[in-house]
């Protein structure tokens, strides 16, 4: 008897500890090894600067290769890459996941020589000669003693890091301590209809008449800075693709975006807002726009107001998109916009690409109020426009397509990186399900269809 009460008390502490170390061991997150990566080449590490993102030509144009990482989460980079430069080299990896709510993660990382860690286009770590590799014999043994927290987006996220060595063995090992799901991907949504010669210079923009069955294509030249004179001009295009005038209304100032109104074509150039008679072909206009940086997207509203994004710094109070009416600019919206670039008028908002925080964003016409639609993680947002089932269709420069549910949900339905050119401003012709893509570098349009 006096056994059996003295073991009660026991056993009930003993359940209490038990239930309180399963109860802690629950809500400890799992950490899970980042599962792939897409690796470039390497680079020289005394021409790559690590204290920022890579431009868009910097992930353009690498030379990306899927590797899939140890069990650990190890990436052996000294196994996959050949060492290119005697001062050292730098090899970026990326990953981009997806995530159906804003939520904080934590990044446990070890690397052999140095590190620059970015997420979402942010950098949040530079390491250099971390200790956990001095007392290692090999990569393996790397311990995950560096932990960054990363707050993750409902949308698109990209962890991105800068690997770089100078000899011995090279790689890095990361876990996160939340769910890494992949992104959606179907590219049998869409099919090419047809592409032009590559007879365009630097195409940034295509657009439909809408009084004639004619496209309009802005030839950007991106070698614009180096000419004495400005270089670009405007393409006349049959809807099935014929180079109809390439020079139609030439000497323009790098023109991008455009939209029309009561037969007049708009235009940005680098320090103008530009006007055209689509009837003639003539200039009508040009109106200086204040204090310009990069002027790039173009949008009208229904009453006529012209609104023009300026690609500007990442700073808040530097972001801005203006809006002219009555033949005066002022500022529409800049406070929680970072370099914005496309933007599109639907159903009383007007929806930016802010690609400074790599978010698609919308400003209530009216208010001025700015609200988060999704994220998309790294990269330039481009083009945009919204379907008939209101499905928001948006672009990365660098070469991806989203479709965008009236839900949120997100799906890629075009990735023309491994292809070598880009997804600029398209224009969508809802009808017959087509999009007419300007493609940058690649110097053509092409059409493709949305089969479903």
């Amino acid at each position: 008897m006096l056994l059996r009460e003295s073991a009660t008390p026991l056993g009930f502490v003993g359940m209490l500890f038990f239930l309180a170390a399963a109860s802690a061991f629950a809500q400890t997150p799992t950490e899970n090894p980042v599962p792939t990566w897409m690796v470039s080449g390497a680079y020289p590490m005394d021409r790559v600067s690590r204290d920022v993102y890579p431009n868009f030509y910097g992930i353009f144009l690498a030379d990306w290769r899927l590797v899939e990482t140890q069990s650990s989460g190890l990436l052996d980079i000294t196994s996959r890459t050949t060492r290119q430069n005697e001062s050292g080299d730098v090899v970026l990896a990326r990953h981009i996941f997806s995530s159906a709510e804003d939520r904080t993660m934590n990044l446990s990382f070890g690397y052999s020589e140095e590190i620059d860690l970015f997420f979402n286009g942010q950098r949040l770590y530079r390491g250099q000669g971390d200790s956990s590799q001095q007392s290692a014999t090999s990569l393996s043994d790397l311990v995950l003693h560096n932990q960054v927290p990363v707050q993750v987006k409902s949308g698109l996220n990209e962890i991105l890091v800068m690997v770089s060595a100078v000899s011995g063995e090279w790689g890095f090992k990361m876990l996160a301590d939340g769910e890494l799901a992949a992104k959606a991907i179907d590219h049998s949504i869409s099919e090419q209809v047809w592409m032009t010669p590559d007879t365009f210079l630097t195409p940034e923009t295509v657009l439909k008449d809408p009084n004639r069955d004619i496209l309009y294509v802005s030839n950007f030249d991106n070698q614009y800075s180096r000419k004495p004179e400005p270089s670009g001009y405007i393409s006349r295009l049959s809807m099935d693709g014929e180079i109809l005038v390439l020079q139609w209304v030439d000497g323009l100032h790098a023109p991008t975006g455009m939209d029309t109104w009561r037969d007049t074509l708009y235009v940005a150039e680098r320090e103008h807002l530009l006007a055209i008679d689509l009837a003639s072909g003539t200039i009508a206009g040009r109106w200086p726009i204040p204090d310009p940086v990069f002027p790039n997207d173009v949008v009208i509203d229904d009453r006529g107001t012209v609104y023009v994004s300026d690609t500007r710094t990442g700073d808040w109070a530097e972001s801005r998109i203006y809006r002219f009416r009555d033949g005066e600019f002022d500022v529409f919206a800049n406070e929680g916009i970072s370099r914005a670039n496309g933007i599109w008028i639907h159903e009383g908002w007007l929806f930016v690409g802010s690609s400074g925080d790599g978010l698609l964003k919308r400003v209530d016409l009216e208010t001025g109020r700015v609200e988060v639609v999704l994220s998309l993680g790294a990269g330039i947002i481009d083009g945009m426009r919204v379907d008939r089932d209101g499905n928001i269709l948006v672009s990365h420069w660098e070469g991806q397509l989203y479709r965008i549910s009236p839900e949120g949900d997100l799906v890629e339905i075009l990735d023309a990186m491994p292809e070598r050119w880009n997804v600029a401003d398209f224009e969508y012709l809802p009808d017959e399900s087509l999009l007419l893509i300007p493609t940058f570098l690649d110097n053509r349009v092409r059409a493709v269809r949305i089969v479903r």
